[in-house]
């Protein structure tokens, strides 16, 4: 019986460098990388042949591989999916359509997640490139090229000897995906990733292979430029590297040149919009782009170093294979030599622990970020979409592929369930847990308010030693002066009429004397409370000890001179007016310190008395300062230290007090070990890993669970 499948005519193959062949589709403009075996069994397909034929032909081509009916069923499915061959009669196609063939239920919902990855095309800019190419092509010039990799150097240069001052400058987290800074930054990621793409176009386009589609692809929700130069298969290795460094070597030029304007840019919005693109050009593009365990631009440039073509999906191929033999006991035969397979075997755990990875940092970016913006819900979708594309559909395809396998038996059935049993050991396994949370080290002495308005006039200075009832500063008060003026006249004028009135004897006995009694001892009274309560005008030591300055307030823009900044009690500031409650220093000894941390509502739970802690503060120093858990806060804190967004530790909106938290946060005090000979600076600000109670990984899944749904 004849094989009704027929290599098409118009095919046009070209061999490989690194072995096999390209074979491109003029139609589709589809490219597909064949091994030699593979080619041979294509040529075969004349539509004379019979099935049975091609499979004898095949195991003579390639004895090693033990090939079976089923491996020529699916490599003729491959070939037809790539639309490589055509077939003469009906009543196959859908025998040999993968997707109706397959039994696995996951085949219902998978379509589902293709949101995690829609590609667009927009347009065919093969006659804007050919028109642009006399222009674009003087910056392939020797010339033109040194002079880039001379600005290049020179960035390097600057980074290496201000790289202190550009590590402060850099923007934290939280800054950096604000809602503020997000829409700038995503204007300035579309037009790098335009320049990107076109250094792939244009290279590709300069060593004579097309470009013939370009358009808009949504990765995980995140839009990304692309640019199909597959063309750049067909031509020698070097040249394919350089077309696929084109775009990773655009964007560093880009980094380099607004390096150097930032070290020549005056502090503002300029500066810092400079060195945030520099952080988008530069970390983004290595740490993504440049990333070989991801299939961008450095997964093809090792893909081309190596030689192996179809990396990804061969290692692919050798783990599942390798994981199927440790649960299955079944060896497959592998067509890959032992020392390719065993990069292969290499790469494709890399790949598979670096997704792993990039997959919880992409929850925590999506959880951090929801919370930030106030969209939870919206968030906790995403979380779900990601986890069940990402983890739950291969692990769940994996699982069929072991039940559908042939060689399932006894064996495999006991060594999967040995797995099983590992896997849950594993997840109850009580893994340490810890908290970390931004921190402030605060003294733990005997706090000094002004209970009163005035202005100021300091009288003693921070860091003298002080006794109980010591004055510190004086507040003058010029309302509460002629309150006092008038009580005072007002004491004076009922006791002149209460006088004038006793000592005439015709009203010796008058019946207003009572009343101007007690009107005398009313103001009497009235005067005494007031100079008590004015006598808080007059700021004294508490307690014994040494005088502590508060944290410093930041300078403010207003010109008024009533307005002071730095720590209260200095003589910068003397006049300055001081409002009430404004805390003007501690009393106490200068190394009885605090630390107080704030941590996130979802975090708290884990938090409870005499836990140990971890302070790092934010001074560059590389070990922790050692510190117990002394209390917990069960009110909701409404306002945070200023010195933690100065800092980069918290976001919130600005208030009087400090800043107000955009998420719900609470205190935990902590104090410091008594073994702690240096004990950090007074107001430095870091951050504190609470040692506490172990966690499995069933108990974090199901919490994260709880929070999230």
């Amino acid at each position: 019986m004849q094989f009704p499948w027929l290599k098409r005519d118009d095919l046009v193959a070209v061999p490989h460098d690194s072995g096999g062949w390209v074979v491109k589709d003029p139609l589709t403009l589809h490219y597909t990388h064949l091994d030699d075996i593979e080619y041979s069994v294509l040529n075969l397909m004349d539509g004379r042949i019979s099935f049975a034929e091609v499979l004898d032909r095949a195991r003579q081509l390639c004895p090693e591989r033990r090939l079976v009916p089923d491996d020529l069923g699916q490599f003729v499915r491959v070939l037809a999916g790539h639309q490589l061959i055509r077939q003469l009669r009906g009543g196959d196609s859908a025998r040999l359509d993968p997707q109706a063939s397959s039994t696995s239920p996951l085949r219902l919902i998978s379509p589902l997640f293709r949101i995690l990855r829609l590609q667009r095309r927009l347009l065919n800019p093969s006659r804007m490139l050919d028109a642009a190419m006399p222009l674009v092509s003087v910056l392939y010039k020797p010339v033109v090229v040194r002079t880039m990799i001379m600005i290049g150097l020179l960035a390097i240069t600057v980074v290496g000897l201000r790289f202190g001052e550009l590590l402060k400058a850099l923007p934290s987290m939280a800054d950096f995906l604000g809602p503020q800074n997000m829409i700038v930054m995503l204007l300035v990621f579309v037009t790098v990733k335009v320049l990107h793409e076109a250094g792939h176009a244009f290279t590709a386009r300069y060593f004579g292979a097309e470009c013939n589609e370009c358009g808009v692809m949504l990765m995980v929700f995140t839009p990304v430029l692309y640019t199909n130069v597959s063309d750049a298969w067909l031509l020698p290795r070097q040249q394919r590297m350089l077309i696929t460094a084109a775009g990773i070597l655009i964007e560093l030029f880009i980094a380099a040149v607004f390096v150097l304007l930032w070290s020549f840019a005056a502090p503002g919005t300029t500066r810092s919009l400079l060195l945030n693109t520099v952080v988008l050009c530069s970390v983004n593009t290595i740490l993504f782009n440049g990333n070989p365990l991801l299939r961008f631009d450095g997964y093809f440039l090792l893909t081309d170093w190596v030689g192996i073509p179809n990396l990804a999906s061969r290692a692919s191929a050798v783990v599942q294979q390798t994981l199927l033999r440790l649960v299955t006991g079944h060896d497959s035969v592998s067509i890959e030599p032992i020392r390719t397979r065993r990069f292969l075997l290499a790469y494709g755990l890399a790949s598979a622990a670096y997704r792993v990875l990039l997959t919880l940092a992409i929850l925590k970016l999506v959880d951090v970020m929801s919370r930030e913006w106030h969209v939870q819900f919206l968030g906790n979708f995403l979380s779900a979409v990601i986890l069940t594309g990402f983890v739950i559909i291969p692990v769940v395809t994996f699982l069929f592929r072991i039940l559908e396998h042939d060689e399932a038996n006894s064996r495999s059935w006991f060594r999967m369930t040995i797995a099983a049993v590992v896997l849950l050991l594993l997840a109850e396994f009580p893994l340490p847990h810890s908290v970390i949370a931004p921190a402030i080290v605060e003294p733990a002495s005997r706090p000094v308010y002004a209970t009163l308005p005035g202005v100021l006039e300091p009288v003693r200075r921070y860091g003298d030693h002080v006794t109980s009832g010591s004055v510190l500063a004086k507040l003058h008060n010029v309302d509460l002066e002629k309150t006092e003026q008038n009580l005072r006249s007002g004491k004076t004028e009922a006791a002149l009429q209460l006088d004038s009135l006793l000592k005439n004897p015709a009203t010796a006995n008058s019946e207003l004397i009572p009343a101007l009694r007690e009107s005398k001892i009313a103001a009497e009274k009235r005067l005494a409370e007031f100079r008590s309560e004015a006598a808080s005008l007059v700021v004294t030591s508490p307690t014994d000890g040494m005088f502590l300055p508060p944290p410093a307030v930041p300078r403010r823009d207003d010109p008024l001179p009533a307005h002071w900044h730095g720590t209260a009690v200095q003589n910068r500031n003397s006049g300055a007016w001081i409002q009430r409650g404004t805390l003007l220093g501690y009393v106490g000894e200068p190394f009885d310190l605090t630390i107080s941390a704030g941590v996130h509502e979802d975090d708290v739970e884990f938090v409870c008395q005499g836990q140990q802690v971890e302070f790092l503060p934010n001074t560059g120093s590389t070990y922790g300062i050692s510190a117990v858990v002394e209390s917990v806060e069960r009110l909701e804190a409404n306002s945070l230290p200023v010195q933690w967004a100065i800092a980069g530790l918290a976001s919130g909106q600005p208030t009087e007090d400090g800043i107000s938290p955009n998420v719900v946060t609470y205190f935990v005090s902590i104090r410091l070990n008594d073994r702690v000979a240096v004990p950090p600076p007074l107001y430095s600000v870091g951050r504190v890993r609470i040692h506490t109670r172990s966690a499995s990984l069933r108990q974090r899944f199901l919490r994260y669970l709880r929070q999230t749904f």
